[in-house]
């Protein structure tokens, strides 16, 4: 259940946080999309702010957001494997559901 809630409630700000890490840091939409295996268009979406409503919210967690910025850090340097960017993920959900 808690990774339902995750997934639902806040992934989608995560992949908001990091793709416009990427895409600031001067890759482009696509390849800012190629790293965190989505689409294009939805690194535009998340871009656009049209996804990933609770960015402030996850920002406001100095060991969320410290994590963040690492996992971007990771991103921008080398690309990893969907298994290993999952596993980021389920950290990340740790530190916010406290799990």
């Amino acid at each position: 259940m808690k990774c339902e809630i995750f997934v639902r409630e806040h992934l989608p700000s995560i992949r908001a946080v990091l793709s416009n890490y990427l895409i600031n840091s001067g890759l482009t939409q696509q390849e800012a999309a190629d790293r965190l295996y989505l689409s294009q268009t939805a690194v535009a979406l998340y871009k656009k702010q049209v996804r990933g409503k609770k960015v402030k919210e996850l920002k406001e967690k100095p060991e969320v957001r410290k994590r963040l910025d690492e996992l971007a850090g990771i991103l921008l340097s080398k690309s990893l494997m969907e298994n290993e960017l999952d596993r980021e993920y389920c950290e990340l959900c740790k530190l916010i559901l406290g799990v």
